[in-house]
C-alpha cells in the first residue's frame, strides 16, 4: 500500500499542472465569458434602448419562482459538469497514451526499474491516476469554478439592487449537483476502462507514434468486421459502425449517456437539462447494470496485463 501511494504521489507531481491548472483555467474562462456577456449586453442595450430592457430582464428574476430559478441553476451546473467530463477524458487520454511510451523514450523507465517496485505496480499506478487522481483534481476544480461563477453572479445582482442570498444562494443544490459530478466521474472511469487499458497497451508496445496504433488500429479492425458482417447479412451491427462508436464514446466521455439503457442510437432522447440532478444520478447508476460494462472491465484487465508483460521485457524504443 505504501509503495502504491508513493507511485501515485509521483504521478501526481509529474502531472500536477495539468490536473489542477486545467480545471481552474476552464473556470476562469467561464467566469470571463460571464463578465464579458454581462458588460457587452449592457452596452448594447444602452445604445439601443437606454438600458431599460436590461433592468427589466434582471428585475424579472424576482418574479420567478424558486423552482424555476433552482431548475436554471441545475441546468448550468450539469452542463458545466458535462464540459468538465469531456475535458477530463481528453486529458486522461493523452496522459495514458504517452505514459509508458515516454518512459522508454526519455530513459526514465530505468529509474523506475531501479526502484523496489514491480512493473505491475507501475502500470496499475498509472491506471489509478487516470481513474482516481485526475477525477479528484477535477472535482475540486469544478467546485472552485462554480463558487467563482456564483460570486460573480452575486455581484451582478447586488449592483442591480437585488439580494443574491434569497435569489441565488438559497436555490443552489450544491450537494445534489456536485454529487452528480462525482458519480459521473466514477461512471466515466468504469465505462472508459477498456479504452484506458487499450491506451496503456498501445503506449507499451508502440515503437513510435502510439497515437496511430491506439486510434487507427481499432478503427481498421472495426471497419473490416463491420463490412464482413454486412456482406454475409449477419446484421450484428444493427445501428451501424459509426453509431456504435459514437454510443461508446458518449458513454466514456459523458456519463449522462450511460443511463439510457438503449442500444439504438436513434432512441437517445435523454436530455440532462430536462432532469433534476437526483434523476441524473439515478440514471447514471442504472447504466452500470449493462452487460457491456462487464465486457469492458474484462477487456481492460487483458490489455492492462499485456501492458505489464510488455513493459517487463522492453526498456527502450
Amino acid at each position: 500500500m505504501k509503495t502504491m501511494l508513493a507511485l501515485l504521489k509521483l504521478e501526481f507531481q509529474e502531472h500536477k499542472g495539468a490536473f489542477f491548472k486545467t480545471p481552474i483555467i476552464i473556470g476562469l474562462v467561464l467566469a470571463a465569458l460571464a463578465m464579458l456577456s454581462y458588460f457587452t449586453t449592457d452596452r448594447f442595450i444602452l445604445d439601443v434602448s437606454g438600458g431599460d430592457n436590461m433592468q427589466f430582464a434582471i428585475g424579472t428574476l424576482q418574479q420567478l419562482g424558486d423552482d424555476k430559478i433552482n431548475f436554471g441553476i441545475d441546468v448550468f451546473m450539469l452542463m458545466t459538469g458535462s464540459l468538465y467530463h469531456l475535458i477530463l477524458f481528453i486529458l486522461v487520454f493523452f496522459i495514458l497514451l504517452g505514459s509508458l511510451y515516454d518512459d522508454r523514450k526519455d530513459g526514465s523507465i530505468l529509474f523506475y526499474k531501479s526502484l523496489p517496485v514491480s512493473d505491475t505496480q507501475t502500470v496499475i499506478s498509472k491506471l489509478l491516476t487516470a481513474t482516481l487522481v485526475a477525477p479528484a483534481a477535477f472535482i475540486i476544480g469544478i467546485m472552485i469554478s462554480h463558487l467563482i461563477m456564483f460570486i460573480i453572479i452575486s455581484l451582478i445582482l447586488t449592483f442591480n439592487g437585488l439580494n443574491p442570498f434569497t435569489i441565488l444562494w438559497t436555490n443552489i443544490s450544491f450537494i445534489e449537483n456536485w454529487g452528480a459530478f462525482i458519480v459521473g466521474c466514477m461512471v466515466q472511469a468504469l465505462w472508459a476502462l477498456p479504452l484506458y487499458g487499450w491506451l496503456l497497451f498501445a503506449s507499451s508496445i508502440a515503437k513510435r507514434r502510439p497515437f496511430l496504433l491506439a486510434v487507427f488500429a481499432p478503427l481498421t479492425v472495426g471497419f473490416i468486421w463491420y463490412w464482413y458482417n454486412a456482406l454475409v447479412n449477419l446484421n450484428l451491427f444493427k445501428i451501424g459502425f459509426f453509431q456504435t462508436i459514437g454510443l461508446l464514446f458518449a458513454k466514456a466521455t459523458t456519463p449522462f449517456a450511460t443511463g439510457l439503457g438503449q442500444q439504438n442510437f436513434e432512441s437517445m432522447d435523454f436530455d440532462p437539462t430536462a432532469h433534476s440532478s437526483v434523476e441524473v444520478i439515478n440514471s447514471m447508476l442504472k447504466g452500470l447494470w449493462q452487460i457491456e460494462l462487464l465486457y469492458g472491465v474484462i477487456f481492460a484487465a487483458l490489455t492492462t496485463g499485456l501492458a505489464v508483460y510488455i513493459r517487463r521485457y522492453r526498456n527502450t524504443i
